[in-house]
Formats: C-alpha cells, sequence, structure tokens
C-alpha cells in the first residue's frame, strides 16, 4: 500500500465524486477509479457504494478514512521534522543533566539557549552518568552534561564545561569546625557523608582512599543519600560531616559551615558528552554556544 493511494483515496471520500477529485489530484478519472479498485481488492472490503449518481463511503470506508488521514499526517509531521532538522532552524533537543551541572551552569546556558534558538524545544532529564552515556549511545539523548570520571567514553566526545573542588560540611558546633583547612588526619574516626557507591563507583573509591591516611583509624563513611540536598540535611541532623562540591555550599542554612581540604581529591568535572554519529545541525548550533574545547 503506497501513501499515493491513500491520498487518492482520502480525497475521493472528501469529494465523493471521482471527477471532482481527479481535478484536485491533477489527474485523469481512469487512473484514479483503477488506484481505488486495487485498494479494494488489497483490503478485501468495499470502500464506496457507486451508482450513476451518487458516491458514498462504506462503513469499512468510514472506518479507514480515518486512519488514512491519520497515517497521511503523521508521514507530514514527520517530513517536516527531518526538514527543520536539516535546516537546524526549528527541532528538539533532548539534554541529560546531573545535579551539579543544575546547580552551577546549567540555568545561564539553558536561558541563554533559549533566548537564542527561540524555535528550537528543549527536552530536559535528570540522569545518572551511567544512564547519560546509555542515552547517548541508543539516541534517546542528543547531548549530556555529566561527571564521567572513570566511565568508558569510547565512541563519543566531549568537552569540560566546569571544575570546581570538594569542601566538607558540618555545623558550625562539629569539633572540626574550629579548623581553617580539614586534612586527611582530621577525619581518622569521624562520620563522613558521601554520595551512594553505586552513583559512581570509581569516583566513591577513589575519594574513600584519599580520606583514609592508612596510619590511623579511616573515617566511618556514610552512604545514606543519593544527592546533594540529602546528604546536607543528614549533615544538619548530626550524622557527620558531608563531603560536596563548594557550588552545594553558595547558600548554607540550619547552622552549617563549610571548609575547604588539604587533600588530595579529584576534582569535580563536568563534561558536555554527545555522539558524533548521532549529531544534527542543531545540537552542532548549540555545541557552538558552549565554552572549551572538544576532546
Amino acid at each position: 500500500m503506497e501513501l499515493t493511494t491513500l491520498k487518492y483515496f482520502v480525497t475521493v471520500a472528501k469529494e465523493l465524486h471521482f471527477r471532482r477529485a481527479a481535478a484536485r489530484l491533477n489527474i485523469t478519472q481512469a487512473p484514479l477509479s483503477a488506484a481505488i479498485k486495487k485498494l479494494e481488492d488489497e483490503l478485501e472490503v468495499q470502500l464506496f457504494e457507486r451508482t450513476s449518481r451518487s458516491v458514498k463511503l462504506t462503513a469499512a470506508g468510514t472506518l479507514f478514512l480515518a486512519e488514512a488521514e491519520a497515517v497521511l499526517q503523521r508521514t507530514e509531521t514527520a517530513l517536516t521534522r527531518m526538514a527543520d532538522l536539516r535546516s537546524g532552524s526549528t527541532g528538539q533537543l533532548s539534554i541529560g543533566y546531573n545535579e551539579t551541572a543544575l546547580n552551577t551552569f546549567l540555568p545561564q546556558l539553558l536561558s541563554t539557549l533559549r533566548n537564542g534558538f527561540g524555535n528550537i524545544q528543549f527536552e530536559l532529564r535528570e540522569l545518572e552518568t551511567a544512564e547519560q552515556l546509555n542515552f547517548l549511545r541508543d539516541g534517546t539523548i542528543d547531548i549530556g552534561f555529566m561527571r564521567p570520571y572513570g566511565f568508558d567514553l569510547t565512541g563519543l566526545e566531549h568537552r569540560l564545561i566546569w571544575r570546581e573542588s570538594y569542601v566538607l560540611v558540618m555545623p558550625e558546633d562539629h569539633e572540626l569546625a574550629a579548623k581553617n583547612t580539614i586534612s586527611a588526619a582530621d577525619l581518622s574516626g569521624k562520620s563522613v557523608i558521601l554520595f551512594a557507591r553505586d552513583v559512581n563507583p570509581m569516583i566513591y573509591d577513589r575519594i574513600t582512599i584519599s580520606l583514609s591516611t592508612g596510619q590511623l583509624p579511616s573515617p566511618h563513611f556514610r552512604q545514606d543519600a543519593r544527592n546533594k540536598s540529602s546528604m546536607l540535611a543528614l549533615a544538619a541532623a548530626g550524622f557527620g560531616a558531608a563531603l560536596l562540591p563548594e557550588s552545594s555550599t553558595r547558600e548554607l542554612h540550619r547552622d552549617l559551615v563549610s571548609r575547604p581540604l588539604d587533600i588530595p581529591l579529584p576534582p569535580v568535572e563536568i563534561m558536555a558528552v554527545w555522539n558524533p554519529e548521532r549529531t544534527s545541525r542543531v545540537l552542532h548550533k548549540i555545541l557552538d554556544c558552549l565554552p572549551g574545547k572538544t576532546r
């Protein structure tokens, strides 16, 4: 069944007159009648009741009209979207992001993109790094803002967008709050609130090794929280000192304080990551607005 045949059928169904339908389609009546007869044979139903004076839709024809119009509309929509994507003037961009990106550069970036590309629809999805990488490879998202430390980026391109350091957040009456900087020895035997290990096992292991001196008892690492807001809440409730990116401490509440660390921890680096095999003109325009160089 061809789309042209569906178009012929819908035109006849609207006109209920073969000669007028043929004129609208800019063809002669004979091939139009032949196309409708072939369609009826293919469907094994009669679509029109024909007399010398009138043409009417049968019950089957009325049902098939709704389906045929839906197919043609979906086809037209698909063709329009493909044309938009080719031009890059309009379209849709699906963006994955993590919490750190949302707390730092992403709101301003999205505002800039919306003002500069008003005809592009942005779909936003908060996802962990592993989810973003899977979705980039299968085409579910177009670009991701993530911390891919320790993850395999084979086949993907990336660009550094944001870098910051960790700090330790604790209640102002915590025993370490009096110190200007915190060393690994200071944390010996203390409760330290970290993100859950399954969020990023390689970063978690690197951090726990760096926070342990090897000579003194290691800190007691808690994995009660999966996001920064929960970690701050646990620190405020006295469950320990929370290790957090510096950007998470811009507006501390509930008598919390932050202290820098004299410990060689990996920096918090947020990358823009995309699949070069699935780029569109829309994505290329967005990449031109991002800082840094592609790696």
